[in-house]
This record gives C-alpha cells, sequence and structure tokens, in this order.
C-alpha cells in the first residue's frame, strides 16, 4: 500500500486582531459577518487547507461565530455558509482547527453570537497538495 503524501503551502494569516498582533478590529456589533480574504484553492492545485482559529472572549455568555462560504471565482460567494462553527467564550487563549475541502475558493464569516464586540483572535490557514512524485 503506497504512502499518500502531502505538501503544504506556507502559513498564511487571514485575519488578525490587534491583540496578536494585527489591526483588524474586533468583532462588530451589528450581528454581521467580519468576511476573512479569500482563500485560493484552485489556482495552485491544493486539495484543502489546515485552518486554524485562535480566539480569546470576555465575561459575557456570546459565542464566537465563524461560517465557511464557498466560491467558485473569488467574486461571488454563497450566502448560505456550507459548515458553521460556534466557538465558546472563554477568557484565556482557545484554539480549533477546522478542515476546508472540496471547493475552488472559501471565505470565512466571523461574528459574535450576541452583542459581545469584545473577542480578539487571528485566523490562519496552510493549504495542502498531494505529493505525487
Amino acid at each position: 500500500m503506497a504512502t499518500i503524501k502531502k505538501v503544504f503551502a506556507t502559513v498564511a494569516v487571514l485575519v488578525e486582531t490587534a491583540n496578536y498582533g494585527g489591526s483588524a478590529v474586533v468583532v462588530a456589533a451589528d450581528g454581521e459577518y467580519d468576511y476573512t480574504s479569500d482563500v485560493d484553492l484552485e489556482t495552485n492545485g491544493y486539495e484543502g487547507s489546515h485552518v486554524t482559529i485562535e480566539w480569546m472572549g470576555s465575561n459575557t455568555k456570546d459565542d464566537l461565530v465563524v461560517d465557511v462560504f464557498a466560491s467558485l471565482d473569488a467574486t461571488t460567494y454563497d450566502t448560505e455558509p456550507f459548515a458553521s462553527y460556534v466557538f465558546p467564550n472563554r477568557i484565556a487563549r482557545q484554539q480549533a482547527s477546522i478542515v476546508v475541502k472540496d471547493v475552488a475558493h472559501f471565505r470565512l464569516g466571523v461574528k459574535s453570537s450576541g452583542t459581545n464586540t469584545t473577542f480578539e483572535y487571528q485566523i490562519s490557514h496552510q493549504a495542502w497538495n498531494r505529493d505525487n512524485s
């Protein structure tokens, strides 16, 4: 049986707030999504991407919501997410990973489950493809 090997791209930060060294604002209070930039899996033939979400909350009951929106061309994205994740609010830093695959492009929508605007977060990804050598 052959071993399947993967070739990983460099880790790319999609968005980070000030607490993580970036300049993005904390989650908006309007209940609307703050979107990451596009992740292009198509151009280099990537099979998928390992997405890492790090976050910190505050003393509220609201959770951090991260939804995944697919696109064929990086200009028009689905209006409904094909995957949705709710990360519990904790004061200490937390980390979770998700895998996104079998799409040409995607972006993440980040929002609060309520009115809490004090989430700090960083989202990065690392795409991969198979090593067919």
